[in-house]
């Protein structure tokens, strides 16, 4: 599918550099089996996965491969219709996929079901992130862990239309900058990227959950992972976690404490 053709697909999806995820994932994946496995109580190859907003899947059957079973979860018709084709052609047969907002899961037979949920770079798209980390938290059993990267609402260059400042504007004000720049129309939809300080309060309020900011297992698997600067980010943060208020994006790593 050309996302450069479709126009019920999020605007920020429409991006030629959306269409680099495909030949990112089998790396994407590996990050997230390595950061998360030293705060697994079990081998990540004995893992139930969820992939919340899995989007075209490309990341979640990369995962079917590395652990026992995955489960996508995607909202959007036009990025399920591709999953759903994916999950087809790759022939994995511990991958499902439903068509489902995060609102629709979490709780009933989703509950304590999952070891690991993965969250990767969507939390910036959900209007209600309160009651999103409470069903990541009941999705979860006990000692199973969520792996949350979220970009920085302060960084100075927003991270789905890479405008500078973006993400620094009132609504309005980012939606007449967003069309003068002949990006998009509407900054809605990825409008809700938290600060530092947003993120901690969110986490604080989910007790159930012991929560990590932590720096990527594989420094070389993340974009721009092999730069000087990169690897300087990195090693700073490792050293004065304050930083992380400035951080490009935060990787947040929560155990489910037993009950």
């Amino acid at each position: 599918m050309d996302p450069t053709e479709h126009t019920d697909l999020p605007e920020y999806e429409r991006s030629l550099r959306m269409v680099e995820r495909r030949r990112l994932a089998t790396g994407f994946a590996k990050q997230i089996a390595i950061t998360t496995a030293p705060f697994l109580d079990r081998p990540f190859a004995d893992c139930r996965v969820v992939d919340i907003g899995c989007g075209y899947g490309y990341t979640a059957l990369e995962l079917a491969g590395m652990c026992r079973e995955v489960v996508g979860i995607e909202p959007n018709a036009a990025l399920a219709t591709e999953a759903n084709a994916l999950a087809q052609e790759g022939g994995a047969d511990n991958f499902t996929f439903r068509v489902q907002g995060i609102g629709e899961f979490g709780h009933g037979p989703d509950s304590g079901a999952f070891d690991v949920a993965v969250l990767d770079n969507v939390l910036e798209h959900l209007d209600d992130q309160p009651d999103a980390l409470e069903r990541i938290a009941s999705c979860l059993r006990p000692g199973g862990v969520a792996y949350i990267l979220v970009p920085n609402r302060w960084w100075p260059i927003e991270a789905h239309y890479s405008l500078p400042f973006l993400a620094w504007l009132p609504l309005p004000l980012a939606n007449r900058y967003l069309r003068r720049s002949g990006r998009g129309n509407d900054y809605t939809d990825a409008s809700y990227a938290p600060s530092y300080l947003r993120m901690r309060k969110l986490l604080a309020q989910r007790p159930e959950l012991e929560a990590h900011f932590t720096v990527p297992g594989d420094v070389s698997l993340a974009e721009g992972g092999g730069s000087t600067l990169y690897s300087a980010g990195v090693s700073a943060l490792r050293r004065f976690p304050a930083l992380w208020a400035i951080s490009k994006a935060f990787l947040v790593v929560a155990v489910k404490k037993p009950a």
